[in-house]
């Protein structure tokens, strides 16, 4: 697949996903179905065993991920979901490009673009500790600017926020890379 279908299908994996970030945020427990064998509760997700109807006690489900829990918060949950997203349209993007960009030794000009420093930082900040680290190297390149967005040093060890980068960014840089990707040989 040329490297601006994997962009186009990475977009689309986060399309999808943010959709059902929609959905979880304005459906009620009680509105969720078992069609699909999974259903979520007011204290988490559970999976309906293969061959059986819903069950009327929570005890008769398969817990899944912090189900269960009395910590369980479906709106926390499901902001960590739209965490998740950005995260992987980040890195995916940002991978896949830079991976392309090397097998065809056209890296120089990835690195030369006005977002790659930005994207840079962000994708190793989004997945490997979710804060910002700044190794030597960084340092000597702060500040980095991109569009109306500012990396500098006071921000070393600190989370990035969605005040500071969320879906409308993601994307912004997104269809930066896309554009760059179209213009490849």
């Amino acid at each position: 697949m040329p490297i601006t279908g994997q962009l186009k299908t990475i977009y689309s994996n986060f399309s999808f996903g943010l959709l059902s970030f929609c959905l979880l945020q304005r459906m009620k427990p009680q509105d969720f179905s078992s069609m699909n064998r999974v259903i979520i509760g007011e204290d988490g997700l559970y999976c309906v065993p293969r061959g059986k109807v819903v069950p009327d006690e929570a005890g008769d489900f398969y817990e899944v991920g912090l189900a269960g829990s009395p910590d369980f918060n479906l709106q926390r949950a499901n902001m960590e979901f739209a965490k998740m997203l950005l995260r992987n349209l980040t890195l995916d993007s940002y991978e896949a490009l830079f991976r392309y960009c090397k097998d065809t030794n056209q890296l120089d000009e990835m690195q030369e673009q006005p977002w790659y420093r930005f994207a840079r930082i962000m994708r190793n900040s989004l997945t490997h500790t979710q804060h910002l680290r700044f190794s030597p190297r960084d340092l000597s390149q702060l500040p980095v600017i991109w569009r109306d967005k500012t990396i500098d040093e006071n921000m070393d060890g600190q989370e990035p926020t969605f005040d500071f980068y969320d879906w409308w960014d993601g994307c912004e840089l997104w269809n930066e890379m896309l554009s760059f990707a179209e213009n490849l040989d």
